[in-house]
């Protein structure tokens, strides 16, 4: 089975443990870069997708979109931006017939998070902005990887680095098992 990752920094460095944990059968490609807000998945969707033949695509992106940079009142993305870059994105993944595979965005611990400088992520905008992007997701008939939940169901803190937004080699082993979970429960 082909498959492809999209996804921000979390898929960047839980990427080598989805690989280590999904059978030889299993070809994973990816881009090579940090796909960041849904505004680049948008913009870049086809390039990553078109010529790799992929059976299943596992894809992310939110945490950049609810990000509040410095001097900003607002996130990177409004939700209704969120929204509508999700339903471009998921348009073309539809057309292209392949299985589809969303995950919702990772926990951000507000204890570490708390300590450090801007830029600054918010509770209430990860639980909203991962709400619509699942109800948006399941209407196009998308599986979800519910990775929010699975984490805050473990004790997450001792899974971060003291950003409080990414996740040391623990956290990345099992959030790769997460995916390479639900990849495998898909390709069965």
């Amino acid at each position: 089975m082909k498959v492809t990752l999209i996804g921000d920094s979390i898929r960047l460095y839980s990427e080598p443990f989805v690989r280590d944990h999904l059978p030889s059968s299993f070809q994973v490609s990816s881009p090579s870069v940090n796909c960041k807000s849904s505004h680049e998945v948008a913009a870049n969707i086809q390039d990553w997708v078109s010529g790799t033949t992929a059976d299943l695509v596992h894809i992310n992106c939110g945490l950049h979109d609810i990000r509040h940079d410095p001097g900003r009142q607002r996130p990177v993305s409004s939700p209704e931006q969120y929204v509508a870059n999700l339903r471009s994105i998921f348009s073309y993944l539809s057309a292209t017939g392949v299985s589809v595979i969303w995950a919702t965005s990772t926990p951000v611990s507000k204890i570490l998070h708390d300590n450090i400088e801007l830029p600054r992520w918010y509770q209430a905008d990860l639980v909203e902005y991962n709400r619509l992007s699942v109800d948006l997701a399941l209407g196009f008939g998308f599986h979800v990887n519910d990775l929010h939940g699975r984490l805050s169901e473990t004790a997450v803190e001792t899974l971060f680095l003291p950003d409080g937004v990414h996740f040391n080699k623990a956290g990345n082993t099992l959030i790769g098992e997460l995916v390479a979970d639900a990849i495998r429960a898909r390709g069965a």
